[in-house]
């Protein structure tokens, strides 16, 4: 016999997890079902990112979420206490540093503008300015950064989990099957169905499959234009001299790197030749040949490190503006996306779960407005212009 729920959630990642949080936080009555394949998350982009948090977007939805994320992990686990226990998300704002060349310098002003008038605390910094935060970085061809002291870092796999307990807390359930149909009825998604043949009808289901959202777009006989990226990131050793915490530090180039705990960085650039595939392959020589001098060009002392790990994970591409997807499929009534956020999904979580609880809950955007990320705007043509991904 079919199970009859309310919604169906098929991904328990942080975006799937966000979101059955903030229906069953908010006081929805319906039932309320997550699929997640993988228990462990291994392959899961959530665990396998970089814990990036930051204000610093050039785009007013952006900046919006973003700063409605921060606001939420910042009082974290207060929020997600269950029975007396608080979880530590291990946010440390620590603030990004987005250096930039003269030629970047103008679009850095605007960003910064665009910025502080929608209330983030962040400023530009001279070079000197730069030094007094960074000492050890090579300055040559940086003319000016950009700086917010509450961005930061936090620990991915500890918000989603965080999540999924505080979800189930309220009456989520969590099954641990592999959706491999979605069942519809004329234009209208009607439920899905497991390789355990198991059967559940549910007038709302929401793809939160992260970089097999896609796939699952295909299974329900829409086009969802998302497809999955190769991202690797690394580990280093330092030497002793570097004996400071570093903020988020992002190069214009594209390298970016932070502390990380035990005399470590955490070290990522984006290899722009990657072929769309879900390929976890690592390779040693990208961060030799690619990575390795870049970092040491901008900070010397770190021509002595010491690679002690790398891994590789997925970013939800999406190719159109590499922007996230919020709300309803145009083509498919009942059928829901989050997801598409190519590479900062950890910063706007709380605020892309909030949003789409309202819209299956009220039918409409009350807290937030998602409007800006509309399945509608690729065919509209209303592109999000957003120049500071990485």
């Amino acid at each position: 016999m079919a199970l009859v729920r309310d919604v169906v959630i098929i991904g328990g990642g942080v975006m799937g997890s966000a979101t059955a949080y903030s229906l069953a936080v908010s006081g929805f009555s319906g039932q309320i079902v997550v699929f997640e394949r993988d228990p462990v998350h291994q392959y899961g982009s959530t665990g396998l990112s970089a814990g990036g948090v930051r204000h610093q977007f050039g785009h007013p939805a952006n900046i919006r979420f973003s700063s409605y994320s921060i606001r939420q992990y910042e009082q974290f686990g207060a929020t997600m206490e269950i029975g007396g226990h608080r979880p530590d998300i291990e946010f440390r704002q620590r603030g990004y540093l987005i250096l930039a060349t003269e030629q970047g310098l103008p679009g850095l002003r605007e960003r910064v503008r665009l910025q502080q008038s929608l209330g983030v605390e962040v400023s530009l910094l001279p070079p000197e300015a730069i030094l007094d935060r960074v000492p050890h970085l090579d300055l040559q061809g940086i003319a000016g950064a950009s700086f917010c002291p509450r961005d930061g870092y936090l620990d991915p796999y500890a918000v989603m989990a965080a999540y999924e307990a505080k979800a189930k807390s309220l009456g989520v359930q969590y099954l641990h099957e592999e959706v491999v149909q979605i069942l519809r009825s004329g234009g209208k998604a009607t439920g899905v169905r497991t390789a355990a043949d198991r059967e559940v009808h549910a007038p709302v289901i929401v793809n939160a499959a992260g970089p097999w959202a896609g796939e699952i777009g295909g299974m329900a006989g829409v086009e969802v234009p998302v497809q999955p990226l190769r991202r690797q990131l690394f580990t280093c050793i330092v030497p002793g001299e570097l004996d400071y915490p570093l903020p988020m530090i992002v190069d214009p180039g594209g390298l970016y790197f932070r502390s990380e705990a035990g005399k470590r960085i955490l070290v990522g650039k984006s290899d722009k030749s990657a072929a769309p595939g879900f390929d976890f392959q690592t390779d040693r020589n990208y961060f030799l040949e690619e990575v390795w001098p870049v970092l040491a060009e901008r900070m010397p002392l770190l021509d002595r490190l010491s690679l002690d790990r790398l891994w590789a994970g997925l970013y939800e591409n999406n190719h159109h503006d590499h922007n996230a997807i919020i709300g309803a499929h145009p083509d498919l009534d009942g059928f829901y996306l989050i997801g598409a956020f190519s590479g900062h999904g950890m910063m706007q979580a709380p605020a892309a779960g909030r949003a789409l609880a309202d819209l299956i809950q009220h039918g409409g955007y009350r807290e937030l407005d998602a409007s800006a990320y509309a399945f509608e705007r690729f065919a509209a043509g209303q592109l999000i212009e957003e120049e500071t991904l990485f």
